[in-house]
């Protein structure tokens, strides 16, 4: 089936590799320059919220996105979903636990009358980056996918092609691999 390119529809069917990933800020309980500085993804709250990220599989492509500012990063998911309690990442050369890093946010959620039967706990995906942008500097033009889900397949041609193009030629303008090691270095 295939829409306009400005259309925020399905185009094709979905090539087993790409995935959206919403990394929402609004409540403050994650931090985009976090998850670029270290290499993840990451959402919780509840289990709408977690169980979406918990499918992305590894070697699968994200296409991080924050809303109300757009695209942010695109990287090679390289370990399975985690808590963030549990959850490792390789900085640099060493393997190191999520909850010894120096965070800007709690990545923790605090719920008033919890349901005991549901999962707030916040999951962490770790992501080699291809490439990334600061938040200010995000991707958004008319026609792009959004959704409200943490994690989705993404199937629309006209985002993919859009956003890896747009990255591609903004890598001159990237920082370093070294100056954020989970960085992959340029093609």
């Amino acid at each position: 089936m295939s829409e306009s390119p400005l259309s925020n529809g399905p185009e094709s069917e979905w090539n087993g590799r790409d995935w959206y990933v919403n990394f929402g800020e609004r409540n403050r309980s994650r931090n985009w320059d976090d998850g670029r500085r270290y290499g993840f993804v990451a959402a919780g709250g509840g289990r709408w919220y977690s169980d979406s990220l918990q499918e992305l599989p590894v070697g699968g492509r994200v296409f991080a996105y924050i809303p109300k500012s757009g695209h942010v990063g695109i990287g090679i998911v390289t370990g399975p979903a985690a808590p963030a309690d549990h959850a490792t990442l390789t900085v640099g050369e060493r393997t190191v636990p999520f909850r010894s890093l120096e965070l800007n946010a709690p990545y923790a959620h605090e719920k008033v009358d919890a349901d005991p039967h549901e999962d707030y706990r916040e999951w962490i995906v770790p992501v080699q980056w291809t490439h990334t942008v600061a938040r200010e500097d995000a991707f958004r033009i008319p026609g792009l996918f959004a959704n409200q889900n943490s994690a989705c397949r993404l199937r629309h041609r006209f985002t993919i092609e859009t956003v890896t193009s747009h990255f591609e030629d903004a890598r001159g303008s990237c920082c370093s691999p070294g100056e954020r090691p989970n960085m992959l270095p340029p093609c």
